[in-house]
């Protein structure tokens, strides 16, 4: 079953937002419902000053010009109150008895809510309001001031500008009152509204103290504020869920940055480890493709594989066989590197699996042991060396003392028999026979010895030179082409001269004796790549060349392909060099030619 990688938010990361984000949400909250309830009040307030100034201005008009009383006041104050949000309109007298109400059956009860009418009346133009909780009933708006339906300075100009009385009876003095006018006249008296109509000119103080009341109704702001209240907590949660959003979203994101910056940290430091490490590593795909291969894989294989090898895709085969616990294949191996040259690898194949087990390729990892195989026929041979120069020590010694007694006889039997051409003859010849073999043993001896050397400063130009000029009729003869390069940062070497003549010599005579007519001699002289402060001599030629199995052999002891050779030429080069602190291999492709490498230290 697939596993899916889940992003995990902290709580403590969701209490610092909700910290952070609540405040604010609070604030937000708070100052619009403080905005909503300016803007109703103010709205409401707007509403009753109008409504109030209007009946004002209605009452006036119709005290003055059509004697309205408080009948018709009171009629007015329930028709004003059928307009929209008024709840009810009363006028009340200073002790807070309701003389005239929006509701008749509140008339003559009273207003147990009744302002600082001394505040009102510093100001009897200024309407005040306020909220109030109405007895089993919901908030209503008060607004309120001192009824002034009339302006007192300019009261009785007024009427009279219109050419009205105050009283109609003032019109009729000789008319005597009838029952009905004394009733009406009664009427008048009890009416409250009457001081108005019978001021003349007093101070507004003076006259009758009443207050106008106006209630509006606040359902349509508890409803706005409701709905803001909710819009609000709405809106809110949907910016404080935004706001978390965004917030683990920028978390997610920095995690996401941050982790990507360390994965590709990760994989900057495993790429550098992966190419600077001492071994090589190659993986490919299940097509056997190369997919990747570090920098010691190219150096071992000297050079950037195009293609798998076979023995690789064996080892893939193998690893196919094993059972999931034992995957892990090891193997020595020998394989040609893209240069040509014959490589000995300690080889670890494994399979790469991804994260459901599956296999996606293969590793490979590589140690070149072509050095230690090279250090180990290197030991070998010197120990067969060094076996074979005891043997040859005392060999020579017991043959020597033979030796000199045959070539004394032989050498007396040729004297003897002077006159005896053909016994004479055979006597030189054997003691021709007995210098050859002396001369072996002699050969012989200087292998097995050890070997003195004497180093000085030596100039490869005049080395190789002189070298060349000893098998210079050689190389005439058999129209041998020769190529010298020599490119060295110090062309001088502490080493001994003639020891080093004595192996260009024998290796330039191998090659002679390798080549045919008409071939090709290079000797190419440059500083060691590898080994610091060593320079590398290569002497190679393009003749025959050497078969595979006889690699091993050719600085054994009296090995040879050769019927003339002794087979102690190579061994010898392979003594002086080891005796200068330097070393010598060979590579060879049979039909393609031989190149020896030798290796040695400057100082």
């Amino acid at each position: 079953m697939k596993k899916h990688a889940v992003f995990f938010v902290s709580p403590l990361l969701m209490a610092g937002v909700l910290l952070i984000l609540l405040p604010i949400f609070t604030l937000m909250t708070l100052d619009r419902l403080e905005r909503q309830k300016e803007f109703s009040f103010q709205r409401l307030l707007e509403k009753g000053v109008s409504l109030i100034r209007t009946f004002e201005a209605g009452t006036r008009t119709g005290m003055f010009t059509m004697r309205w009383g408080a009948q018709r006041i009171q009629a007015m104050l329930l028709e004003t109150s059928f307009q929209p949000e008024v709840v009810y309109m009363m006028i009340t007298s200073k002790d807070g008895r309701i003389l005239a109400h929006s509701d008749a059956s509140m008339v003559g009860q009273i207003f147990d809510a009744m302002p600082d009418t001394a505040k009102i009346n510093e100001d009897t133009a200024k309407v005040y309001h306020r909220v109030r909780q109405q007895k089993d009933k919901d908030e209503v708006f008060e607004v309120f001031k001192r009824f002034v339906p009339v302006r007192p300075r300019f009261k009785r100009g007024h009427m009279r500008m219109h050419g009205m009385p105050i009283h109609p009876q003032d019109n009729l003095p000789n008319r005597q009152e009838s029952f009905q006018d004394r009733q009406e006249r009664q009427r008048e008296t009890m009416d409250w509204s009457r001081p108005y109509l019978q001021g003349h000119g007093e101070e507004l103080t003076e006259m009758a103290e009443h207050y106008l009341f106006a209630g509006l109704s606040m359902e349509r702001e508890k409803f706005a504020r409701t709905r803001l209240l909710k819009e609000t907590v709405w809106r809110g949660t949907f910016f404080f869920l935004l706001g978390c959003t965004g917030m683990v979203a920028l978390f997610a994101f920095q995690a996401y940055r941050s982790a990507r910056a360390s994965l590709t940290s990760v994989k900057a430091f495993s790429d550098t480890v992966i190419q600077n490490m001492p071994s090589g590593l190659v993986t490919m795909n299940l097509d056997h493709d190369i997919t990747s291969v570090n920098r010691s894989a190219k150096k071992i294989f000297g050079g950037d594989l195009t293609s798998s090898f076979p023995q690789l895709v064996e080892l893939i085969e193998l690893i196919d066989e094993m059972t999931s616990s034992q995957e892990m294949v090891n193997r020595e191996i020998s394989l040609k590197s893209v240069s040509g040259s014959n490589i000995r690898l300690d080889v670890t194949a494994s399979p790469i699996r991804d994260s459901e087990n599956q296999v996606m390729g293969f590793l490979f990892l590589f140690r070149d042991l072509t050095q230690i195989w090279e250090l180990k026929k290197q030991v070998e041979t010197n120990k067969r060396l060094a076996a074979i120069g005891k043997l040859a020590a005392g060999v020579a010694h017991e043959i020597r003392n033979p030796l000199s007694s045959i070539k004394g006889f032989a050498t007396y039997f040729s004297k003897r028999y002077e006159d005896n051409a053909t016994d004479s003859e055979t006597a030189l010849i054997m003691v021709k026979e007995v210098e050859r073999i002396n001369r072996s043993i002699t050969q012989l001896l200087e292998f097995a010895k050890p070997m003195v050397v004497e180093k000085k400063q030596v100039d490869l130009h005049d080395l190789i030179d002189h070298s060349l000029k000893l098998v210079h009729h050689d190389l005439v003869q058999k129209k041998i082409d020769t190529k010298v390069d020599i490119d060295l940062k110090q062309p001088f070497i502490c080493t001994d001269g003639d020891r080093m003549n004595q192996v260009l010599l024998n290796l330039y005579i191998n090659a002679i004796q390798a080549l045919g007519d008409r071939g090709r001699l290079e000797i190419r002289v440059q500083d060691a790549a590898k080994i610091p402060g060593h320079i590398e001599i290569r002497v190679m030629d393009n003749g025959s060349g050497i078969d595979e199995q006889d690699m091993d052999l050719v600085f054994d002891p009296y090995f040879t392909t050769r019927s003339t050779g002794t087979g102690l030429g190579l061994s010898i080069v392979h003594r002086i060099i080891e005796n200068l602190n330097g070393s010598i291999r060979v590579e060879s492709t049979k039909g393609r030619g031989t190149c020896f490498i030798i290796n040695l230290p400057v100082s």
